[in-house]
């Protein structure tokens, strides 16, 4: 019974070799890449590399100065998939916009704007409308010291045109910015494009019984440039390896396949490359269930499903009868999940609260093999469930609204 061979002190001890930084594209994607494979051949699972390339982008300069009612130039990271201002930069009036409010926006025709938030695509647009000829965002809490003021490149959404530019500064300077009523400023940013290869790492335990109907178990192994990333997400990279190892002693009847995602965090691409590689194989996928944010001690666990809310009845009756307390929420989930269920295959994402994510903070030291285990009998008991059951317990189906989210997701 897989609640009895499920081991977190196994998992701890695998995740204790990535203490680095993991981004999409570098060195270190590449050396989890084939740590994650050297693991599977130590339990005799073979595996690949698909490897693909995306967009990148490098920042050349960066630099935002208060030019009235005093002058001083900030420290300032750049925007990445945005252009370049002119050779001189922009120098126009500035407007300190908080939220982007509709209000405040509408004074924002021909004046430098921040904004308190990161850029999304939804608030470009909204600057773009309103006429603002380059954007600030902030980064970092008032209560930052030493490391925690470092700035990172951020990218903007990928859009068919970007016409306005954008730096993001600390939370400190923006507070001696607004306090000082800044009411000009001169930003300049100079980027180019480039291309960057990112991989994949897949595994398949074949099915006994049922081999053409597959379940994928994934998680993404890339972090942010920010910090090693262990909530998120090598501890779910270590879950599923935990329920390979398992599966590959108790074969399922139906197939599993088992999928690494390399450049989640540049947009989910490491699984809409999966998924338009393998577009024709997909009528035979049934379920997707995806791990993003896990291991940590204290929180609480929720599934998020997008599909039939049958999945969620499902899923907590499973819970209900190990144990182990949960929630789950019926939507889409800003994780690879909402990949599978774009293209129809029903999926869920597990996920548990946690600190740390996104920064420097997010190591293996607040990692815990306790929480590791709970969510790895969890998830093995839904996909063992799954995997040897004789018919699949709910429609193989996308419910249309969130088809209509999802599009507005993708599209955006």
């Amino acid at each position: 019974m897989i609640l009895n061979e499920i081991c977190g002190k196994r998992q701890l001890e695998f995740m204790k070799q990535f203490t680095y930084i993991r981004e999409a594209g570098t060195e270190g994607e590449l050396k989890a890449a084939l740590a994650i494979q050297e693991e599977l051949r130590s339990f005799g699972v073979e595996s690949r590399q698909e490897e693909f390339e995306f967009d990148t982008w490098k920042i050349l300069e960066a630099e935002f100065t208060v030019t009235e009612p005093f002058v001083k130039t900030y420290k300032v990271a750049g925007y990445g998939r945005c252009g370049s201002t002119p050779e001189s930069g922009i120098e126009a009036p500035f407007l300190y916009a908080e939220n982007g409010d509709a209000i405040n926006l509408s004074f924002a025709k021909g004046k430098i704007v921040m904004v308190n938030n990161p850029m999304n695509g939804d608030m470009y647009q909204k600057l773009v409308a309103a006429g603002a000829v380059a954007f600030v965002t902030l980064t970092g809490t008032p209560i930052d010291e030493g490391d925690d003021t470092l700035l990172y490149t951020r990218a903007v959404p990928k859009m068919e045109a970007t016409p306005i530019q954008g730096v993001v500064l600390h939370h400190k300077d923006a507070m001696e910015i607004v306090d000082g009523g800044a009411t000009r400023a001169r930003l300049t940013l100079k980027s180019e494009l480039g291309k960057a290869t990112s991989r994949n790492v897949i595994a398949r335990i074949e099915g006994t019984e049922i081999p053409e109907e597959v379940l994928t178990l994934t998680a993404h192994f890339d972090t942010v440039p920010q910090g090693p990333g262990a909530y998120d997400n090598m501890a779910a990279c270590a879950i599923i390896m935990e329920l390979c190892r398992y599966f590959k002693a108790h074969n399922p009847r139906r197939s599993m396949e088992f999928v690494w995602f390399g450049a989640e965090e540049k947009g989910l691409l490491g699984s809409r490359n999966y998924t338009e590689v393998h577009k024709d194989e997909l009528k035979n996928h049934q379920f997707n269930m995806n791990v993003d944010l896990a291991g940590q001690l204290v929180g609480g666990t929720v599934i998020g499903v997008t599909g039939d809310p049958a999945i969620c009845h499902m899923i907590e009756y499973m819970a209900h009868e190990i144990g182990i307390g949960m929630v789950t929420r019926n939507a889409i989930w800003g994780s690879d999940s909402n990949t599978f269920a774009w293209n129809g295959v029903p999926a869920m994402t597990l996920n548990r609260d946690g600190f740390g994510m996104h920064t420097r903070h997010d190591i293996v030291d607040y990692i815990s093999p306790w929480s590791l285990e709970r969510s790895a009998k969890l998830l093995g008991k839904i996909a063992e469930s799954l995997g040897n059951i004789a018919v699949m317990p709910f429609p193989r189906a996308i419910p249309e609204q969130f088809m209509k989210e999802l599009d507005k997701y993708f599209n955006r």
